[in-house]
């Protein structure tokens, strides 16, 4: 949206107001307060691809906002459900060298044979 569309929407706003003084105005409220605390959080897209963004959400039926915020949301859960599996990979590995240590201790003697 341009700077004119932007300043002819707005002034059609004010004529709205003007117009009709005592009128509450129709607020568009939302269904259900938020169940979690939100933030804003200015995030920078090149120009070029803000078309894109748009087309994007539209084919999906949603805001290009609602298409921002549950990308973020992914990358955050993908990236704690990695840190998750690596956690869970290394103590299992750990588990498993420690269970080989058991064994080798186990064995006759009790030492790693020269050379292995």
């Amino acid at each position: 949206m341009g700077e004119e569309d932007v300043a002819a929407r707005v002034q059609a706003a004010v004529n709205d107001v003007d117009a009709a003084p005592d009128v509450e105005p129709d607020w568009v409220r939302h269904r259900e307060p938020s169940k979690v605390p939100t933030a804003v959080y200015s995030v920078r897209i090149p120009v070029e691809r803000i078309a894109e963004l748009r087309e994007l959400a539209a084919s999906r039926g949603v805001q290009p906002t609602a298409l921002i915020r549950a990308w973020v949301l992914a990358q955050l859960d993908a990236a704690r459900d990695a840190d998750e599996y690596t956690r869970r990979w290394e103590r299992e590995v750990r588990a498993a060298a420690e269970q080989l240590q058991r064994l080798l201790d186990e064995r006759p003697g009790g030492t790693v044979p020269a050379g292995s």
